[in-house]
């Protein structure tokens, strides 16, 4: 037999055990707290994959340090997305007379593997002739003998494939 709260004690009690055949009644739960365990919320899967929208988040930039050298690293993240870059674009603050040296390097999990360019004065553009990258894949730009405190950024131009729950 269960036990049952007398009618005239009922709002001395939180008002949800005062409700009857109501969702929000008064259910024990864990140690007589009253929680429940949560209910599972539906996750759509993916539908579609959209191609060839311009390549995002392609950028980053950093300050050089006093020992002249700077790394930045960027590459795709996000489950499904691939990105076809066509080329980068370096610059430093001091822009074209900047005696720095940039390497770019096509690695992975940040780790340079393959100079794919070579700019002798930190700022131009590289041309790629790459394979497409997937996560886990990143473009490292490699900043050497530059003025200390100078801002150096680095800009991928491309396309990209990215997953979407529409019908894509």
């Amino acid at each position: 037999m269960s036990a049952r709260i007398p009618r005239s004690w009922a709002s001395a009690f939180h008002p949800q055990a005062a409700r009857r055949g109501n969702q929000l009644n008064y259910r024990p739960g864990y140690q007589g707290s009253g929680q429940q365990p949560m209910t599972r919320v539906p996750v759509q899967a993916y539908k579609g994959k959209i191609s060839t929208v311009p390549l995002t988040g392609g950028q980053a930039q950093g300050l050089i340090s006093a020992a002249g050298k700077l790394t930045l690293t960027k590459g795709p993240v996000a489950l499904g997305t691939v990105w076809y870059p066509a080329q980068v674009t370096l610059s430093t603050t001091t822009g074209p007379l900047d005696s720095s040296t940039a390497l770019v390097y096509l690695g992975s999990q940040g780790i340079p593997i393959t100079l794919v360019g070579s700019v002798f004065t930190g700022n131009g553009t590289v041309a790629l002739a790459i394979p497409n990258m997937t996560p886990g894949q990143t473009l490292i730009v490699i900043w050497s003998n530059g003025h200390s405190g100078d801002t150096a950024a680095f800009n991928i131009i491309g396309t990209m494939d990215a997953l979407t729950t529409g019908s894509g």
